[in-house]
């Protein structure tokens, strides 16, 4: 969403796009960042004004209405930054997941004491207990995803070397392998380890997530890449796209499902 309408505007400046909606050039630049949401009213004036064609319009002002609708993860608020919400939103919407991560499990995929040990280290969550604890619980529900009646198809590639940073202690640790290894066992989910061995390959700048959905009945898709103080969401058809290389690359270079088993066994083996 915040990717097309910023190509929409093309070369109009922002100043003139922010008074036809009526709000400032910082409101204008925080949707066109997807820091925030867009009215379905103001969706509709934007791109009338941008001379879009009334079907693509509708289509996107019901978006923005879906996007606007109060979700279960807004009881999490304290633990809910907002650069963060829209990502929920969209996760739980999709059809089909895909991520990589290179020195962590996935936060889907985490288990409770193993997303603890992290958020004691994590700068971006207040040191208040409380807060911890909803940050820790929002993972929880999030794997709702993967586990309800309509659970998303999920495949991950996994850096070898989150089986081996020691997150939590040993027995923290391993509990979270042996979960890692119980998940991938459900039909809807693919799990993969990219190993040491394999070298050089397509994600070295990093961690990312690639959803797909849909929404009245359109296809969309959303590439999320995380950093320290928030996150980038991409939504450009060029942007998909090279995203959409990079993962089947990592999931070609990955090791098979056996010997991705066998490298998870042996981590936890190497815990004992």
């Amino acid at each position: 969403m915040a990717n097309f309408l910023r190509e929409a505007r093309g070369k109009r400046s922002s100043a003139e796009a922010a008074a036809v909606a009526g709000f400032s050039k910082a409101t204008l630049s925080r949707v066109e960042r997807g820091e925030t949401t867009i009215s379905p009213g103001d969706a509709r004036l934007l791109l009338s004004h941008y001379g879009v064609p009334g079907t693509v319009i509708e289509s996107f002002a019901e978006l923005a209405y879906a996007a606007k609708q109060p979700g279960w993860w807004q009881r999490y608020k304290s633990a809910l930054p907002d650069w963060f919400s829209l990502f929920v939103g969209v996760e739980t919407a999709a059809r089909e997941i895909h991520t990589y991560e290179p020195e962590l499990v996935p936060g889907i995929l985490q288990t409770p004491e193993y997303s603890r040990a992290l958020m004691d280290k994590d700068l971006k969550v207040p040191d208040v207990e409380h807060e911890i604890l909803e940050a820790v619980s929002l993972r929880q529900r999030r794997q709702e995803k993967l586990t309800g009646d309509e659970a998303a198809e999920f495949r991950a590639v996994i850096n070898e070397s989150a089986l081996h940073r020691l997150i939590g202690g040993p027995d923290t640790h391993r509990e979270q392998l042996e979960y890692l290894l119980a998940m991938g066992s459900r039909d809807n989910i693919k799990i993969k380890v990219l190993p040491f061995t394999s070298g050089a390959h397509a994600a070295s700048y990093g961690a990312f997530v690639l959803l797909d959905y849909t929404v009245v009945d359109t296809d969309y898709a959303l590439a999320y890449v995380e950093y320290a103080g928030g996150a980038v969401y991409l939504e450009a058809r060029d942007e998909i796209s090279l995203y959409r290389h990079m993962f089947e690359n990592l999931w070609q270079d990955a090791a098979t499902a056996d010997e991705t088993e066998d490298l998870i066994k042996t981590a936890i083996r190497g815990l004992r």
